[in-house]
């Protein structure tokens, strides 16, 4: 079992920056993935235990085998306020590895959700909580604590790789990483797009549609021309 306590954190301001926008606007994390070129979002297998979660955290991270719960249980007794518990199963899908009892130690170290590539359990008690859980399913066995696996070392949840440190976005819309090395950089680029979608968003609602603000009709005739140079590249 590989346990690591100390790792490179993103700075304060940033992470209050990215709460700023989630206090502020509706769909973060579509233009969160959409700074990233598209990449970082979390697979629609996640699923939250109830609606409205909406929050940002640092990760910590937990690699499990497929019927260990130890390494969760150590992750949560190294969380700070503030972090977000991030699972990787190691592809179990029938046991849990997230429960009541969880639950209520994460609330006393001030973590503020979990995110499982895998199920849960005790779903009712956590919904009367409030505790956010996003989880690829529900089951009520739960997985045994035997002692293996990882704490704060680098896995993937639902397609994304995630490092200890990395910022977590939720919202309705799924879940996005920002690896920490790129957090400044992309919380002042979602800040410059969700600003823009504002002004974009006036204009359709004054009578315009997307595909004349982005003059759509350009956009065709630029691959057409494209697809007739590779016909004539060919004859």
């Amino acid at each position: 079992m590989e346990i690591i306590e100390s790792y490179e954190r993103v700075p304060q301001e940033i992470v209050d920056g990215f709460q700023d926008l989630i206090n502020n606007y509706d769909s973060v994390t579509c233009a969160v993935s959409d700074c990233m070129e598209r990449f970082n979002a979390m697979s629609s297998d996640l699923k939250p235990l109830f609606d409205g979660i909406r929050l940002v955290g640092t990760a910590v991270t937990v690699k499990t085998l497929a019927s260990d719960l130890a390494a969760a249980f150590k992750a949560i007794d190294l969380c700070r306020p503030g972090d977000i518990i991030v699972i990787d199963s190691h592809g179990s899908k029938n046991t849990a590895f997230w429960g009541e009892n969880m639950t209520m130690s994460a609330m006393n170290r001030g973590a503020v959700g979990a995110v499982i590539d895998g199920a849960c359990r005790d779903v009712e008690e956590i919904r009367k909580l409030r505790f956010p859980v996003l989880s690829t399913g529900i089951v009520p066995n739960v997985a045994s604590v035997s002692g293996y696996g990882h704490v704060n070392v680098p896995i993937q949840c639902c397609g994304v790789p995630v490092n200890p440190g990395d910022i977590i976005i939720i919202d309705g819309n799924g879940v996005v990483v920002v690896p920490k090395e790129e957090a400044a950089l992309v919380l002042q680029k979602a800040k410059d797009l969700l600003a823009k979608e504002y002004i974009i968003q006036e204009k359709i609602k004054s009578g315009a549609t997307i595909g004349e603000l982005i003059n759509i009709d350009e956009v065709f005739k630029n691959v057409f021309a494209y697809q007739n140079r590779a016909v004539d590249k060919k004859e």
